[in-house]
């Protein structure tokens, strides 16, 4: 009987916390405004301020109230590769996944034609940008920008870039709560039949 409720007590618990990630996923989103809420750093291209393996909070963002300029004024974007429409995007419940992976640079530069915002980005421990300086509309147009980054913690990305997928590292997560939580089986509870004699 006692076994039982512990184990009524661990689902209970496990469930808790699948809510709670849950809970925590979905309002990071709302707060974002933006469908990547967190991402990881994968290259050491944004060292030193920003280390391979940070874990990057963003914010959506309007093109105009983007600072561009050298580090570590301007701001760190994060923006798809190719336009909307030949970027692979695939949304899920919480949270959008990118193929190939957004990049997150710094806008060194921009400017408005006919209406719409281009950026020039650079990664700060690159020695050039990403595009040509003297033709801005190669560069990085309004609607390929995700948001820009508003807070880092270096380190904590890395179960995201162990594992590629987000809810990999969730599904882990869970694993290793419940591993932590499993009941240890109840002490066996000796009969006068089992009892020694001496």
């Amino acid at each position: 009987m006692r076994l039982k409720e512990d184990y009524k007590k661990f689902a209970l618990t496990t469930l808790i916390i699948v809510a709670v990630i849950i809970g925590f996923a979905v309002a990071l989103r709302g707060i974002s405004g933006t469908n990547l809420p967190i991402a990881a750093v994968q290259s050491g291209s944004m060292e030193p301020n920003i280390p391979t393996g940070s874990l990057l909070f963003i914010q959506k963002v309007n093109p105009e109230d983007i600072v561009a300029g050298p580090a570590p004024e301007g701001d760190v974007l994060i923006f798809m590769i190719y336009p909307p429409s030949s970027q692979k995007i695939y949304d899920y419940f919480f949270f959008s996944s990118y193929d190939p992976l957004p990049w997150s640079h710094r806008a060194i530069n921009k400017a408005e034609i006919n209406g719409t915002y281009y950026f020039l980005t650079k990664g700060d421990a690159n020695a050039f940008p990403d595009q040509n300086p003297n033709l801005p509309t190669t560069w990085v147009s309004e609607d390929r920008v995700i948001g820009r980054v508003v807070y880092s913690v270096p380190y904590l990305g890395y179960p995201f870039l162990w594992f590629k997928n987000i809810y990999i590292v969730f599904a882990a997560i869970i694993i290793l709560l419940i591993l932590i939580l499993i009941p240890g089986s109840p002490d066996k509870k000796v009969t006068k039949s089992e009892e020694s004699t001496v």
